[in-house]
């Protein structure tokens, strides 16, 4: 009987979470075409993405038979791009990812020794040019110079297509629900992901909202246009990336004595 009385709520509950392992995964990649100086495209060179955004540092994939490959769902951060394969020389590049955008990073290899590497600096913003959905992201930096209130929505209005819909001088209205909307969809459209976790409520459809410190955030990119299809709604989609923590605990030089000896056994423990 208990059974049966349960049935009902497990169909409900593994949707939603296949849903949000879904949105989770909704992150960037890195793709481009790998050929030789005389323009031919060259299958099996092996390609490395290394940065200290990943878990396991690097990530690896081979061209394919017209020299295209693809590392997908990496996190954003800075990222070294390396181009081996024997007779040639190898290639390296450093890229600056941004979150859910794929990134097109191209290399050009000539013969040589592998023991040769040619570092190639980017000379052109990169734009991704295989996905429709062009958002916008604001940095860490962009977000304490613009001239608003320090939250997530006085921030995102200054999004093209991105509105208020009262007025938030100064942030003062934080704590009555200002809202952001774009080309008339209303506030329970909206999505907001922590890290790939939906943290929309439940109130109200999901339209009351999380309020979060804004100074947790690394960087939020706001989508207004061709939102994923995993997305729940139409709306605004923020996708919010946290700033990275660390293994050490850190307190005010003024605390006691005993606290600060406490604070720095733990941090020496492995």
């Amino acid at each position: 009987m208990n059974c049966a009385k349960f049935a009902p709520l497990s169909l409900l509950i593994f949707p939603v979470l296949a849903l949000m392992s879904s949105m989770a995964s909704a992150q960037s990649a890195i793709s481009g075409q790998v050929k030789d100086t005389s323009g031919g495209t060259m299958p099996g060179v092996t390609v490395e993405a290394a940065s200290s955004a990943l878990i396991e540092k690097s990530r690896i994939a081979t061209t394919s038979g017209d020299g295209r490959y693809a590392i997908i769902d990496v996190r954003p951060g800075i990222y070294t791009m390396t181009f081996t394969i024997e007779g040639f020389t190898t290639v390296k590049q450093q890229v600056e990812v941004p979150s859910s955008v794929t990134v097109p990073v191209d290399a050009e290899m000539k013969v040589g020794s592998v023991r040769e590497t040619i570092t190639v600096e980017p000379t052109v913003a990169t734009v991704d040019l295989q996905n429709v959905a062009h958002p916008e992201t604001l940095s860490r930096n962009e977000m304490d110079s613009a001239p608003t209130a320090r939250n997530l929505q006085s921030v995102g209005s200054y999004v093209p297509g991105v509105r208020l819909n009262i007025p938030d001088v100064g942030g003062t209205q934080q704590t009555q629900q200002t809202y952001i909307t774009t080309h008339g969809n209303p506030a329970h459209n909206n999505v907001i992901l922590l890290d790939g976790m939906l943290i929309n409520t439940t109130q109200s459809e999901g339209q009351v909202q999380t309020y979060l410190d804004n100074e947790m955030i690394q960087e939020a990119t706001y989508f207004t246009s061709n939102n994923p299809v995993d997305t729940t709604g139409g709306g605004v989609l923020t996708y919010i990336v946290p700033k990275d923590g660390g293994n050490d605990f850190h307190g005010p030089s003024s605390a006691p004595t005993s606290l600060r000896n406490l604070w720095a056994r733990t941090s020496t423990r492995t």
